[in-house]
Formats: C-alpha cells, sequence, structure tokens
C-alpha cells in the first residue's frame, strides 16, 4: 500500500508560510479551512488498503480520495469507491483499476 499526497489550493496573506493549505485567511482569530488534501491509496482494494481508505475518507482535511488497485484484486476498487461514496463526508471519491501487464 503506498500513500501519495498532493497540496489543492493557495496560500492566502495571513497565513504562516508552512501552513500553505490549512488556511486561507485570518477570521475572527482563528484560521478557515478552506482547502484539502488530493489522496491516493494505491492497494485501496486490498485487506489493508480498505481501512486505510476509510481513514482516508473520514479525514476532513482530504477532499478527493482515488482508490488505485489491480484488475485482479479479489474486491473491485470500484466497489470499494462505491462503498466509501455512501459515507457523509466532504471527499469526493473515485476509483481506478489498472491491469498488472500495463506500462
Amino acid at each position: 500500500v503506498a500513500i501519495s499526497a498532493h497540496v489543492v489550493g493557495s496560500r492566502g496573506r495571513d497565513c504562516p508560510p508552512n501552513l500553505p493549505i490549512l488556511c486561507s485567511q485570518s477570521l475572527s482569530g482563528k484560521m478557515a479551512q478552506v482547502a484539502g488534501f488530493k489522496v491516493c491509496v494505491v492497494g485501496g482494494a486490498g485487506g489493508i488498503g480498505q481501512p486505510l481508505s476509510l481513514l482516508m475518507a473520514m479525514d476532513p482535511l482530504v477532499s478527493e480520495l482515488c482508490v488505485y488497485d489491480l484488475t485482479l484484486a479479489m474486491v473491485p476498487a470500484a466497489g470499494v469507491a462505491a462503498d466509501l461514496s455512501h459515507i457523509n463526508s466532504r471527499a469526493k471519491v473515485s476509483a481506478y483499476a489498472f491491469d498488472k501487464d500495463d506500462k
């Protein structure tokens, strides 16, 4: 299982330079979260990838979740993504399957 995250969004002028995604501006002295992470779980249909995908889908900092796995997996990645899409969270879930012989 591999995890990759890509920061989506930009830093507002009131945000600290080391926190580009967690805030955009100061609202009444509090930081406002406006963007999230795009997370890709490779091997997301496996025994470890499924619960990891569930945790990522439930995380409020994740705005998009991609579940990748092989076409020969016992559980298809599309099935995992369909299950996760029923969770009431802000994450948009999508599935991708690839053949082991693809380059």
